[in-house]
């Protein structure tokens, strides 16, 4: 009885821990940028086909669009510049 109450024990810290873990080392969940960016320009022209060019949701989805271009950018221009010093990403 015991036994099976220290082994379920284990097991749901386990499932704790593997959960808690992220699933790549890469950001926004393991979407790279060109995939972000894809997918914010779907979501633009969804929302332009539904509420219009001019609609607070489109509105929205243009905002959300160049915020997903900015962070890549600054991530490419982080990512140049280390490599320009030698870091390599270290």
């Amino acid at each position: 009885m015991r036994l099976k109450a220290l082994l379920g024990g284990v097991g749901f810290a386990a499932l704790l821990l593997l959960g808690s873990m992220p699933a790549t080392a890469q950001p926004w969940g393991g979407y790279n940028c060109r995939d972000r960016i894809e997918r914010a320009e779907r979501h633009l022209d969804r929302a332009i086909e539904r509420f219009g060019r001019h609609s607070d949701r489109a509105r929205e989805a243009r905002r959300d669009l160049e915020d997903v271009r900015d962070r890549c950018r600054h991530r490419d221009h982080d990512r140049y510049n280390r490599d320009d010093r030698g870091d390599h990403g270290r």
